[in-house]
């Protein structure tokens, strides 16, 4: 479930522990506690209005938006898919395969880092990126206004910037004020955190216990977003060591951006706020359930580059409890 209120304001609490990490994969520093975000922020030169976040609702369910006509964002971020794809690979406007698994929309008016290997840091500039990708919507930039025109969306465009001009930056802005509405804040955990005590089962809370403890998912998945990537002075980051498909050339995530080495199969970080919407998971869209990922991260990962987490049955079930049903809206 997705909540399109941008500007509901939910108390912050926060919840934490301090665990020594031992693995190089892992970071060193102290997790950032756990917690419930703030409102979503707009930017100054695109502030929120209901008009346009409208208009950019409308334009993400377009399909004129891309070259064939026939594929609207919503083919890869599917709403009730936690705006994701429940495909492990998306196709794009020609149905040929995407590289990398669709991620969720999911909480990213939040996001600095935008992309699996973090090449934008901003909403808008990011929102254009997928529209005239070939392997994507493969649409002609230059000659969008003039689709949009024709299909009537001046009004629109007035309602939302005052004037009935069809700009490639105005869409663009329409775009990110919806998305930044998307957002996943008003959990079991957020009412739980709050004070509401049965607001979670006590299995989802022993899952909590063990997030932040004996499996120590908060190391890389921290702070309110429950993501490294959203705090400031985190490595948004992680080589985790998942498996490449053997259907592409080797995917070097981050590297193929920074040409650092330290990034070489480095991912950002998602978050996993409305998880157990968006199946399946990593950026290969390899595991199927969250029972599977927990088992990865269980084994050390394919590569062992993790330590294992030598966790009972009961506590897997749990913690995928907490995943599924505690930081997922019901």
């Amino acid at each position: 479930m997705w909540t399109k209120v941008a500007w509901l304001t939910v108390s912050t609490g926060v919840l934490g522990s301090g665990i020594a990490l031992q693995n190089s994969a892992l970071p060193k520093e102290p997790p950032t506690p756990l917690g419930t975000p703030p409102p979503v922020s707009f930017p100054a030169n695109n502030s929120y209005s209901a008009a346009k976040a409208d208009l950019g609702e409308k334009l993400f369910y377009e399909g004129k938006m891309s070259k064939t006509g026939a594929t609207p964002c919503t083919w890869c971020h599917v709403p009730d898919q936690g705006f994701g794809d429940v495909r492990t690979l998306s196709t794009g406007d020609l149905r040929t395969s995407i590289r990398r698994h669709t991620p969720s929309l999911t909480n990213v008016g939040y996001a600095k880092i935008l992309f699996w290997d973090g090449r934008s840091n901003d909403l808008e500039k990011q929102s254009l990126i997928p529209l005239a990708a070939h392997d994507e919507m493969d649409m002609d930039l230059n000659k969008l206004p003039s689709i949009l025109k024709k299909a009537d969306y001046e009004p629109l465009f007035q309602a939302a910037f005052g004037t009935p001009e069809i700009t490639t930056q105005r869409i663009a802005q329409a775009l990110a004020t919806f998305e930044r509405t998307l957002t996943e804040n008003d959990t079991p955990f957020d009412r739980y955190l709050n004070g509401d005590n049965q607001a979670m089962s006590e299995k989802a809370i022993q899952g909590l216990k063990l997030f932040q403890g004996k499996a120590n998912c908060i190391s890389c998945h921290g702070g309110p977003h429950f993501s490294n990537a959203f705090i400031p002075g985190k490595n948004p980051y992680a080589n985790t060591g998942v498996a490449q498909p053997p259907i592409f050339d080797e995917d070097l995530g981050r590297f193929e951006q920074s040409k650092l080495e330290v990034d070489k199969k480095a991912f950002k970080i998602p978050t996993l706020r409305g998880i157990g919407n968006s199946p399946p998971y990593m950026h290969t869209g390899r595991f199927k359930s969250l029972r599977d990922v927990v088992e990865f991260y269980e084994r050390g990962g394919d590569e062992e580059r993790l330590p294992k987490l030598n966790l009972t049955e009961a506590e897997k079930s749990a913690l995928v409890e907490f995943l599924r049903r505690g930081i997922t809206s019901q």
